[in-house]
């Protein structure tokens, strides 16, 4: 490891970083550790206390045969705040370029359509990690994936579950043979556990106030609901999650 203390010029350059965009910030021990285990280094860790060098993570086997030339940087407390995208800083921040693109696996993958909040993004990704799911497609005009309460609230997911931002037309055009593609809308009336599903295939998930684009309900095979009680909609995040976990425990039980 190659631990420094953070000149005021290094911290302005890592502020410039983060308002660059062009840099993955995340922050906390477990994101670290899960990243870790996925084999993504980050650039920089950036530790509030020299002190914080004494815990038991910085001294386990994962970290020190991965990180052997790990820059770390000690910055004041004052600087994490300015740093930090918490309201309570860790203390801990990692910095780095983005990910390599995972490889999609097997069906089914997931389509989401305008996603605007980052929490309901993430918690998609750990619902993709837990059941199976092959791979999440966002549209261009989603939030953005790599936005740290995307990272955080995906509890790790973000460093294991393919991702790509793609066009709907991408979809029609590179992938439609043999696709069957499900929409999911409150306003339909066809449960979705009321057909086999195929091989292939793209359930889609839609903004959270306005739904899913019409173009894209015309493209679809089917547009099916999840049934409810006494409830009008449910939160996106929560469908997703409802949808992968009854096509996994269809598939393993």
């Amino acid at each position: 490891m190659n631990i420094d203390f953070a000149s005021n010029s290094k911290i302005k350059e890592l502020l410039r970083m983060k308002k660059s965009g062009q840099f993955v910030f995340f922050e906390g021990f477990h994101t670290f550790e899960e990243a870790l285990k996925a084999d993504y280094i980050p650039d920089f860790v950036i530790l509030k206390d020299e002190r914080m060098l004494e815990d038991q993570f910085f001294h386990n086997n994962v970290f020190i045969e991965k990180c052997k030339n790990l820059n770390i940087l000690i910055v004041k407390e004052e600087a994490i705040k300015r740093l930090s995208s918490e309201k309570s800083p860790t203390g801990i921040i990692c910095i780095g370029k983005f990910p390599e693109q995972r490889d999609f696996g097997q069906s089914p993958w997931l389509y989401l359509d305008r996603i605007q909040d980052p929490g309901n993004l993430g918690t998609i990704l750990r619902g993709a990690l837990a059941f199976g799911c092959g791979g999440v497609f966002l549209s261009e005009d989603s939030c953005s994936i790599y936005n740290p309460k995307v990272i955080r609230s995906s509890a790790g997911a973000f460093f294991k579950v393919p991702f790509k931002k793609k066009n709907f037309k991408y979809i029609i055009s590179e992938m439609r043979d043999d696709l069957e593609i499900l929409s999911f809308s409150p306003r339909a009336t066809m449960p979705f556990f009321n057909f086999e599903f195929k091989d292939k295939t793209l359930l889609v998930f839609g903004n959270e106030g306005d739904g899913i684009s019409n173009s894209i309900i015309c493209a679809s095979n089917r547009v099916v609901c999840i049934p409810t009680e006494s409830v009008e909609s449910l939160n996106v995040a929560m469908s997703v999650n409802i949808v992968l976990a009854f096509l996994y425990f269809k598939r393993f039980c």
